[in-house]
Protein backbone atom coordinates (compact mmCIF):
# COMPACT_ATOMS: atom_id res chain seq x y z
CA UNK A 1 0.00 0.00 0.00
CA UNK A 2 2.70 2.68 0.72
CA UNK A 3 4.33 1.68 -2.74
CA UNK A 4 1.07 2.61 -4.15
CA UNK A 5 0.63 5.87 -1.90
CA UNK A 6 3.69 6.83 -3.43
CA UNK A 7 2.95 6.61 -6.57
CA UNK A 8 -0.33 8.22 -6.37
CA UNK A 9 1.14 11.04 -5.27
CA UNK A 10 3.30 11.72 -8.45
CA UNK A 11 -0.37 11.27 -10.12
CA UNK A 12 -1.79 14.36 -7.97
CA UNK A 13 1.46 16.97 -8.18
CA UNK A 14 1.03 16.08 -11.68
CA UNK A 15 -3.12 16.80 -12.08
CA UNK A 16 -2.35 20.07 -10.16
CA UNK A 17 0.30 21.52 -11.93
CA UNK A 18 -1.02 20.44 -15.30
CA UNK A 19 -4.34 21.64 -14.90
CA UNK A 20 -3.38 24.84 -13.45
CA UNK A 21 -0.46 25.43 -15.95
CA UNK A 22 -3.31 24.94 -18.78
CA UNK A 23 -5.81 27.24 -17.18
CA UNK A 24 -3.76 30.36 -17.48
CA UNK A 25 -2.46 29.49 -20.63
CA UNK A 26 -4.92 31.65 -23.48
CA UNK A 27 -7.55 29.24 -25.33
CA UNK A 28 -6.70 29.94 -28.62
CA UNK A 29 -2.98 28.42 -28.07
CA UNK A 30 -4.52 25.08 -26.41
CA UNK A 31 -7.40 22.71 -26.92
CA UNK A 32 -10.51 22.99 -24.62
CA UNK A 33 -9.70 21.55 -21.15
CA UNK A 34 -11.87 20.83 -18.64
CA UNK A 35 -10.80 19.19 -15.29
CA UNK A 36 -13.56 19.10 -12.73
CA UNK A 37 -13.27 20.86 -9.58
CA UNK A 38 -14.04 18.08 -7.56
CA UNK A 39 -10.96 16.24 -8.77
CA UNK A 40 -8.72 18.88 -8.06
CA UNK A 41 -9.87 18.88 -4.42
CA UNK A 42 -9.41 15.32 -4.25
CA UNK A 43 -5.87 15.71 -5.36
CA UNK A 44 -5.06 18.62 -3.33
CA UNK A 45 -6.81 17.03 -0.15
CA UNK A 46 -4.80 13.83 -1.16
CA UNK A 47 -1.06 15.19 -1.45
CA UNK A 48 -0.76 15.35 2.79
CA UNK A 49 -2.88 12.55 2.87
CA UNK A 50 -0.17 10.22 1.11
CA UNK A 51 2.24 11.90 2.07
CA UNK A 52 1.72 11.30 5.39
CA UNK A 53 2.39 8.10 4.86
CA UNK A 54 5.84 7.53 5.63
CA UNK A 55 5.74 9.74 8.46
CA UNK A 56 3.09 6.80 10.03
CA UNK A 57 5.90 4.41 9.01
CA UNK A 58 8.78 5.74 10.50
CA UNK A 59 6.44 7.04 13.76
CA UNK A 60 5.10 3.37 14.14
CA UNK A 61 8.91 1.91 13.48
CA UNK A 62 10.61 4.10 16.14
CA UNK A 63 7.76 3.97 18.45
CA UNK A 64 7.90 -0.50 18.30
CA UNK A 65 11.98 -0.11 18.80
CA UNK A 66 12.23 2.24 22.02
CA UNK A 67 9.00 1.87 23.60
CA UNK A 68 7.88 4.70 23.23
CA UNK A 69 3.51 5.58 22.52
CA UNK A 70 2.69 6.28 18.53
CA UNK A 71 1.40 9.58 20.02
CA UNK A 72 4.95 10.64 21.22
CA UNK A 73 7.13 9.49 18.72
CA UNK A 74 4.75 11.25 15.56
CA UNK A 75 4.63 14.65 18.13
CA UNK A 76 8.82 13.95 17.94
CA UNK A 77 9.13 13.26 14.44
CA UNK A 78 6.95 16.61 13.33
CA UNK A 79 8.76 19.03 15.34
CA UNK A 80 12.57 17.78 15.25
CA UNK A 81 12.70 15.52 12.19
CA UNK A 82 13.10 16.98 8.47
CA UNK A 83 10.31 14.75 7.23
CA UNK A 84 8.30 15.41 9.58
CA UNK A 85 8.48 19.60 9.35
CA UNK A 86 8.08 19.22 5.68
CA UNK A 87 4.97 17.13 6.13
CA UNK A 88 3.09 20.04 8.14
CA UNK A 89 4.31 22.80 5.83
CA UNK A 90 2.68 20.29 3.33
CA UNK A 91 -0.24 20.02 5.44
CA UNK A 92 -0.44 24.09 5.73
CA UNK A 93 -0.01 24.48 1.74
CA UNK A 94 -2.52 21.38 0.80
CA UNK A 95 -4.94 23.45 3.17
CA UNK A 96 -4.84 27.23 1.14
CA UNK A 97 -4.77 25.48 -1.38
CA UNK A 98 -7.83 23.42 -1.10
CA UNK A 99 -9.75 26.65 0.42
CA UNK A 100 -8.88 28.45 -2.63
CA UNK A 101 -10.44 25.65 -5.38
CA UNK A 102 -13.09 26.20 -3.06
CA UNK A 103 -13.91 29.89 -3.75
CA UNK A 104 -16.16 30.00 -7.03
CA UNK A 105 -13.96 32.89 -8.08
CA UNK A 106 -10.46 31.42 -8.15
CA UNK A 107 -12.04 28.84 -10.16
CA UNK A 108 -13.74 30.87 -13.17
CA UNK A 109 -10.85 33.39 -13.14
CA UNK A 110 -7.46 32.41 -15.41
CA UNK A 111 -4.96 34.31 -13.62
CA UNK A 112 -5.91 32.80 -10.30
CA UNK A 113 -4.70 29.93 -11.46
CA UNK A 114 -0.85 31.27 -11.12
CA UNK A 115 -1.34 31.25 -7.45
CA UNK A 116 -2.24 27.51 -7.83
CA UNK A 117 0.74 27.24 -10.15
CA UNK A 118 3.01 28.44 -6.68
CA UNK A 119 1.26 26.69 -4.61
CA UNK A 120 1.93 23.35 -5.78
CA UNK A 121 5.95 24.78 -6.44
CA UNK A 122 5.78 25.01 -2.88
CA UNK A 123 5.06 21.77 -2.11
CA UNK A 124 6.88 20.25 -4.21
CA UNK A 125 9.87 22.16 -2.99
CA UNK A 126 8.63 20.90 0.14
CA UNK A 127 9.13 17.01 -1.14
CA UNK A 128 12.63 17.94 -2.26
CA UNK A 129 13.36 19.32 1.24
CA UNK A 130 12.28 15.78 2.84
CA UNK A 131 14.66 13.83 0.22
CA UNK A 132 17.68 12.08 0.77
CA UNK A 133 19.71 14.56 -1.29
CA UNK A 134 18.59 17.47 0.92
CA UNK A 135 19.53 14.94 3.90
CA UNK A 136 23.16 14.48 2.84
CA UNK A 137 23.67 17.50 0.84
CA UNK A 138 21.41 20.21 2.55
CA UNK A 139 20.49 23.46 0.44
CA UNK A 140 22.64 21.63 -3.15
CA UNK A 141 20.57 18.63 -2.43
CA UNK A 142 17.36 20.69 -1.70
CA UNK A 143 17.34 22.73 -5.38
CA UNK A 144 18.65 19.46 -7.41
CA UNK A 145 15.76 17.49 -6.03
CA UNK A 146 13.34 20.49 -6.11
CA UNK A 147 13.98 21.56 -9.75
CA UNK A 148 13.94 17.55 -10.54
CA UNK A 149 10.47 17.28 -9.43
CA UNK A 150 8.72 20.65 -10.63
CA UNK A 151 10.19 19.60 -14.08
CA UNK A 152 8.82 15.86 -14.18
CA UNK A 153 5.24 17.47 -12.87
CA UNK A 154 5.29 20.53 -15.65
CA UNK A 155 5.92 17.88 -18.51
CA UNK A 156 4.14 15.23 -17.35
CA UNK A 157 1.41 16.96 -15.75
CA UNK A 158 0.77 19.09 -18.80
CA UNK A 159 0.86 16.00 -20.92
CA UNK A 160 -1.59 13.94 -18.59
CA UNK A 161 -4.42 16.81 -18.41
CA UNK A 162 -4.22 17.85 -22.18
CA UNK A 163 -4.34 13.92 -23.00
CA UNK A 164 -6.76 12.96 -21.22
CA UNK A 165 -9.30 15.91 -20.18
CA UNK A 166 -8.96 17.78 -23.68
CA UNK A 167 -12.78 18.27 -25.01
CA UNK A 168 -11.80 19.42 -28.58
CA UNK A 169 -9.67 18.51 -31.44
CA UNK A 170 -8.50 22.08 -32.28
CA UNK A 171 -5.14 24.12 -31.77
CA UNK A 172 -3.25 21.17 -31.74
CA UNK A 173 -0.31 22.68 -33.87
CA UNK A 174 -0.68 26.34 -31.28
CA UNK A 175 -0.05 23.55 -28.63
CA UNK A 176 2.55 21.51 -29.44
CA UNK A 177 4.23 24.75 -30.91
CA UNK A 178 4.58 26.31 -27.39
CA UNK A 179 4.70 23.16 -25.47
CA UNK A 180 7.58 21.00 -27.05
CA UNK A 181 10.09 24.12 -25.83
CA UNK A 182 8.65 23.84 -22.56
CA UNK A 183 8.69 19.97 -22.71
CA UNK A 184 12.57 20.01 -24.17
CA UNK A 185 13.67 22.33 -20.62
CA UNK A 186 11.89 20.24 -18.60
CA UNK A 187 13.31 16.98 -20.29
CA UNK A 188 17.08 18.92 -20.23
CA UNK A 189 16.32 19.92 -16.61
CA UNK A 190 14.88 16.35 -15.38
CA UNK A 191 17.72 14.20 -16.87
CA UNK A 192 20.53 16.98 -15.84
CA UNK A 193 19.28 17.05 -12.35
CA UNK A 194 18.46 13.20 -12.48
CA UNK A 195 22.48 12.72 -13.13
CA UNK A 196 23.04 14.76 -9.97
CA UNK A 197 20.75 12.98 -7.72
CA UNK A 198 22.06 10.05 -8.85
CA UNK A 199 25.40 11.18 -7.97
CA UNK A 200 24.61 11.95 -4.91
CA UNK A 201 22.49 8.53 -3.56
CA UNK A 202 24.48 6.23 -6.01
CA UNK A 203 28.17 6.89 -6.63
CA UNK A 204 28.20 2.83 -7.45
CA UNK A 205 25.92 2.80 -10.33
CA UNK A 206 26.70 -0.45 -11.64
CA UNK A 207 27.51 -2.40 -8.59
CA UNK A 208 24.28 -1.13 -7.17
CA UNK A 209 22.60 -3.45 -9.67
CA UNK A 210 23.36 -6.23 -7.21
CA UNK A 211 20.75 -4.26 -4.83
CA UNK A 212 16.56 -3.74 -5.14
CA UNK A 213 17.28 0.09 -5.15
CA UNK A 214 19.67 -0.71 -8.06
CA UNK A 215 17.77 -2.73 -10.11
CA UNK A 216 14.42 -0.05 -9.63
CA UNK A 217 17.11 2.79 -11.00
CA UNK A 218 17.83 0.70 -13.57
CA UNK A 219 14.36 0.02 -14.81
CA UNK A 220 13.13 3.74 -14.34
CA UNK A 221 16.19 4.79 -16.66
CA UNK A 222 15.31 2.10 -18.95
CA UNK A 223 12.03 3.41 -18.93
CA UNK A 224 12.83 7.03 -19.83
CA UNK A 225 13.83 5.68 -23.45
CA UNK A 226 10.34 5.17 -24.86
CA UNK A 227 9.09 8.08 -23.08
CA UNK A 228 11.76 9.97 -24.84
CA UNK A 229 10.84 8.58 -28.00
CA UNK A 230 7.05 9.48 -27.16
CA UNK A 231 8.17 12.90 -26.84
CA UNK A 232 10.33 13.11 -29.79
CA UNK A 233 7.51 11.75 -32.13
CA UNK A 234 4.63 13.96 -30.67
CA UNK A 235 7.25 17.00 -30.22
CA UNK A 236 9.13 17.00 -33.53
CA UNK A 237 7.26 14.50 -35.81
CA UNK A 238 3.41 15.92 -35.52
CA UNK A 239 3.58 18.85 -38.08
CA UNK A 240 5.12 16.10 -40.87
CA UNK A 241 2.58 13.50 -39.69
CA UNK A 242 -0.34 15.92 -40.30
CA UNK A 243 1.13 16.44 -43.78
CA UNK A 244 0.64 13.05 -45.38
CA UNK A 245 -1.82 12.54 -43.07
CA UNK A 246 -4.62 15.27 -42.46
CA UNK A 247 -6.86 13.23 -40.06
CA UNK A 248 -4.17 12.28 -38.08
CA UNK A 249 -4.80 13.75 -33.89
CA UNK A 250 -2.22 13.65 -31.72
CA UNK A 251 -4.53 12.62 -28.43
CA UNK A 252 -4.02 9.16 -28.50
CA UNK A 253 -0.78 9.10 -28.51
CA UNK A 254 -0.23 11.97 -25.82
CA UNK A 255 -2.29 9.44 -23.99
CA UNK A 256 -0.15 6.60 -24.49
CA UNK A 257 3.15 8.55 -23.50
CA UNK A 258 1.21 9.54 -20.63
CA UNK A 259 0.73 5.69 -19.43
CA UNK A 260 4.26 5.05 -19.71
CA UNK A 261 4.64 8.06 -17.40
CA UNK A 262 2.67 6.60 -15.16
CA UNK A 263 4.22 3.45 -15.16
CA UNK A 264 7.71 5.85 -14.24
CA UNK A 265 5.68 6.65 -11.62
CA UNK A 266 4.74 3.65 -9.99
CA UNK A 267 8.69 2.39 -10.34
CA UNK A 268 9.72 5.64 -8.50
CA UNK A 269 7.63 4.71 -5.40
CA UNK A 270 8.78 1.58 -5.10
CA UNK A 271 12.08 2.95 -5.57
CA UNK A 272 11.49 6.00 -2.71
CA UNK A 273 11.24 2.90 -0.30
CA UNK A 274 14.33 1.46 -1.25
CA UNK A 275 17.87 2.11 0.79
CA UNK A 276 19.95 4.03 -1.56
CA UNK A 277 23.69 2.34 -1.72
CA UNK A 278 25.94 5.33 -0.81
CA UNK A 279 28.16 2.66 -0.27
CA UNK A 280 27.32 -0.78 -1.69
CA UNK A 281 29.32 -3.24 0.06
CA UNK A 282 28.08 -1.72 3.07
CA UNK A 283 24.34 -1.68 2.22
CA UNK A 284 24.58 -5.23 1.39
CA UNK A 285 25.44 -6.02 5.05
CA UNK A 286 21.85 -5.06 6.35
CA UNK A 287 20.12 -5.42 2.70
CA UNK A 288 19.94 -8.43 0.85
CA UNK A 289 20.58 -8.78 -3.01
CA UNK A 290 17.72 -8.64 -5.27
CA UNK A 291 16.46 -11.80 -6.73
CA UNK A 292 16.47 -10.19 -10.20
CA UNK A 293 20.20 -9.71 -9.90
CA UNK A 294 20.75 -13.53 -8.20
CA UNK A 295 18.49 -14.85 -10.72
CA UNK A 296 19.97 -13.92 -14.13
CA UNK A 297 23.66 -13.25 -13.25
CA UNK A 298 26.04 -16.20 -14.22
CA UNK A 299 28.41 -15.85 -11.89
CA UNK A 300 28.77 -16.76 -8.46
CA UNK A 301 27.38 -13.71 -5.84
CA UNK A 302 29.88 -12.21 -3.35
CA UNK A 303 29.13 -8.66 -1.88
CA UNK A 304 32.82 -7.86 -2.14
CA UNK A 305 32.93 -7.85 -6.00
CA UNK A 306 32.74 -5.36 -8.47
CA UNK A 307 30.58 -5.47 -11.53
CA UNK A 308 32.16 -4.65 -15.21
CA UNK A 309 31.05 -4.89 -19.04
CA UNK A 310 31.91 -8.04 -20.65
CA UNK A 311 29.66 -7.89 -24.24
CA UNK A 312 28.82 -11.57 -25.22
CA UNK A 313 26.34 -12.57 -27.98
CA UNK A 314 23.35 -12.88 -26.04
CA UNK A 315 24.07 -9.09 -24.58
CA UNK A 316 24.80 -7.62 -28.24
CA UNK A 317 21.18 -9.56 -29.73
CA UNK A 318 19.40 -8.00 -26.85
CA UNK A 319 20.49 -4.69 -26.85
CA UNK A 320 20.54 -4.50 -31.01
CA UNK A 321 16.62 -5.65 -31.05
CA UNK A 322 16.31 -2.66 -28.52
CA UNK A 323 17.81 -0.39 -30.73
CA UNK A 324 15.50 -2.11 -34.00
CA UNK A 325 12.42 -1.42 -31.33
CA UNK A 326 13.30 2.14 -31.29
CA UNK A 327 13.44 2.37 -34.97
CA UNK A 328 10.40 0.38 -35.11
CA UNK A 329 8.42 2.48 -32.96
CA UNK A 330 8.94 5.78 -34.47
CA UNK A 331 8.30 3.84 -38.19
CA UNK A 332 4.27 3.27 -36.04
CA UNK A 333 4.23 6.54 -35.35
CA UNK A 334 4.86 7.63 -39.20
CA UNK A 335 2.25 4.46 -39.70
CA UNK A 336 -0.03 5.69 -37.15
CA UNK A 337 -0.38 2.47 -35.58
CA UNK A 338 -0.58 3.39 -32.20
CA UNK A 339 -1.30 0.13 -30.42
CA UNK A 340 1.76 -1.81 -32.10
CA UNK A 341 3.62 1.20 -31.31
CA UNK A 342 2.91 1.40 -27.14
CA UNK A 343 3.54 -2.39 -27.29
CA UNK A 344 6.73 -2.00 -28.76
CA UNK A 345 7.78 0.59 -26.26
CA UNK A 346 7.41 -1.27 -23.35
CA UNK A 347 9.13 -3.78 -24.87
CA UNK A 348 12.30 -1.50 -25.66
CA UNK A 349 13.24 -1.68 -21.26
CA UNK A 350 12.53 -5.10 -21.58
CA UNK A 351 15.18 -6.08 -24.24
CA UNK A 352 17.45 -3.32 -22.96
CA UNK A 353 17.23 -4.55 -19.60
CA UNK A 354 18.57 -8.11 -20.64
CA UNK A 355 21.19 -6.73 -22.89
CA UNK A 356 23.14 -4.67 -19.99
CA UNK A 357 21.96 -7.95 -17.05
CA UNK A 358 23.60 -11.00 -19.28
CA UNK A 359 26.75 -8.20 -19.95
CA UNK A 360 27.63 -8.43 -15.97
CA UNK A 361 30.57 -10.39 -15.52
Amino acid sequence: MIYISEGLLYICFAMLMGTFLLRFVPEQIRPQVHVGNGLLLACAIAVPVLSFMPVHRTALLFASDFGISYGATLKSILTEINAGKAWLWTLIGSAGLVALLALKPFREDRHMAKVGVFITALLAIGRGYNSHAASLYSMKGLAVQSAHFLAVTVWIGTLFVVGWFSRSDENWSRFLGWFSPVAIVSVLVTLLSGLALMSFTTPEYVNAWMLPYGQLLLIKHLLIAPLLLFAYTNGFGYRSTIRRNPSFMPRPWLRAESVIALILFIVTGFLGWQTPPHNVRETLQSVPPSPLFTGLYRGSFSPDMKLTFTLSLESILMLAAALILAAGMIWMYRSNRLILAFAIGLLIPVFGYFGLMFALA
